[in-house]
Formats: C-alpha cells, structure tokens, sequence
C-alpha cells in the first residue's frame, strides 16, 4: 500500500510537470486518473493478448464486462502509447493503431457511462478520447525524462517518427537533441 501511495506521489508530480510542458491542462479529474493509470500499470504486467481481439471480445460481453474491458483497452493502448510508442515504430502494428483503438475504446466508455448515469467517468473517458494524442505526448515526456541511458539510435527513431507525424512533440524533443527538422529550419513546422 505504501509503494502504491508513493507511485501515485511520484507520478502526480511527473503529469503535472508533464503537462505544463505541454501547454496542456486537463480537467481536475482526468489528471488524477491518469495518476492512477500510470500507478497500476508500474505495478502489474500488461496481458499478453492483442488489444483488437480483446476490443472484439468487449463488444460482445455484458455491460459490465463490457466497461471494464473498455477501459483496460483505452488504459493500456495509452500506456503503450505514451511510454512505448518510440519502440512500436519497428513492430507490425505502430502505435496509430494503439492511439486509434485507446480513443475508440474511451469513446465507447464516456458514451455507456452517460447512457448508466455516470457524468463524472463520462466526462473523464470523453476527455482522453477527445484529447487521447496530446495524453500520448503527455505520457512520452514522462517516459523521455525519466528514462535512462538514451542514445543516437532513439534520436534516429524520433526523426523518423517527426518524418511521418509531423508531430509538434516530435519535433520539440529533436531540438531538444540538437536536430532541427528540415521544414522547421524553414519555418514551416507541423
């Protein structure tokens, strides 16, 4: 119990942090839960099976089940997103697949919780649906600053990464690293 409360001390402080970075302020319940998120999932393994068949499973479960399974669904494909995403790029399914179906299982949710009477979870899961990238680049500046021991190879991967998204966070984190995105020197940044 005491590890788990000085998680969630340690993780508050990185998603405040975080997200002033990001020029981004979520509303006063998503940080918390977000908090929570990244709590858990330092403390238990991620199940192996793939998030699609897990999505395809929750859509034919009870309601209940249904939720929970949604929920673990749009929770992981953040995680995943957030702290692994550099890493998916060399993987079969690259973290736009994650990014897509998180959003898509956090729609589900806000949408059944407002249908069940839940405004509060409602408002929580229709947020991060709605801002699920910027969560992304949330978690990816906590993964960034506390990881250890980055090299030339993961500037390489976020170059490549800035190739394809034209992703602001991307490029941000590549000056950061003394790279200058060729359509950023020409002042022409994405």
């Amino acid at each position: 119990m005491e590890l788990t409360g000085s998680l969630e001390s340690f993780f508050r402080d990185e998603v405040d942090l975080a997200c002033k970075q990001e020029g981004f302020e979520p509303s006063g319940l998503t940080q918390p839960y977000l908090v929570r998120l990244l709590a858990a999932y330092v403390a238990q393994p991620i199940e192996d099976r793939p998030l699609g068949t897990r999505f395809m499973d929750a859509l034919d479960a009870s309601p209940r089940e249904r939720r929970a399974h949604l929920r673990e669904i749009g929770d992981t494909s953040l995680y995943l997103s957030g702290f692994w995403g550099e890493s998916l790029g060399r993987k079969l399914v690259d973290v736009d697949y994650y990014i897509d179906l998180g959003g898509t299982a956090y729609s589900e949710l806000a949408r059944g919780a407002s249908a069940i009477g839940g405004p509060l979870s409602a408002d929580v899961f229709a947020e991060l649906a709605a801002n699920f990238t910027r969560f992304v680049e949330v978690l990816m500046t906590i993964s960034r600053r506390t990881a250890r021991g980055r090299g030339p190879c993961d500037v390489v991967r976020l170059y490549e990464r800035w190739l394809r998204t034209k992703n602001g966070w991307a490029a941000r984190r590549l000056a950061e690293e003394g790279v200058i995105p060729l359509c950023q020197a020409r002042g022409t940044v994405h």
